[in-house]
């Protein structure tokens, strides 16, 4: 049994890396025509395209299908591979892998959205202007995170207006504290459902 699953975990390591290679050639509009390219699309864009139609994975020009796909793939690897080494399967063994695997998941995209809002407040600070206007790259990204921000920042601000700047501040301090509260609830629970005698 613990063959099997070693082999099922590397069959879908080896096809998630297949997905992130097609991922990125997606960046490379020359490559996208290439007889290699053209397999590799036969092969993973079935199961990429699952994803694609579900509207909350999208901000703005951000299009988080893609790693929604591969840390689904990524999750389902570290199960598989987790279970060729148990000596014998409990449901609370399984549910906390299941459980600490979603937030490493959901911790991977915080942590990105983080990334941006802070690379953002950095430029504001530098720039002392709150909207990037003549620079489109700039742009993009302000119509991308602009309403998760605002949206973030709504909440604690009763909606009155602020400025940009303070909504970004807001909004960077509530993911750093959902980052670490999320951490340690997401341990607790999986101790605590690991520990379940079934």
């Amino acid at each position: 049994m613990q063959y099997i699953f070693r082999t099922l975990s590397i069959i879908v390591s080896t096809y998630s890396f297949l997905c992130f290679i097609r991922v990125i050639l997606t960046w490379v509009p020359s490559l996208s025509y290439s007889r290699f390219t053209q397999f590799l699309a036969s092969i993973v864009d079935p199961y990429l395209n699952l994803f694609r139609g579900i509207r909350w994975l999208r901000m703005g020009s951000f299009d988080f299908s893609p790693a929604v796909g591969l840390c689904l793939l990524s999750v389902a690897s570290n199960l598989l591979s987790n279970f060729s080494h148990m000596a014998y399967f409990s449901l609370g063994a399984i549910l906390a892998m299941i459980i600490s695997l979603f937030w490493s998941m959901l911790s991977s995209i915080i942590t990105f959205i983080l990334i941006l809002f802070i690379v953002r407040l950095v430029i504001i600070l530098i720039k002392r202007q709150d909207y990037s206007y003549g620079n489109p790259f700039m742009e993009n990204i302000d119509r991308s995170i602009a309403p998760l921000v605002h949206n973030i920042s709504k909440i604690f601000t009763g909606g009155r207006k602020i400025t940009y700047k303070v909504a970004l501040i807001i909004a960077i301090i509530v993911l750093f504290v959902l980052q670490f509260g999320g951490g340690i609830l997401f341990t607790w629970l999986a101790n605590l459902i690991a520990g379940l005698p079934f």
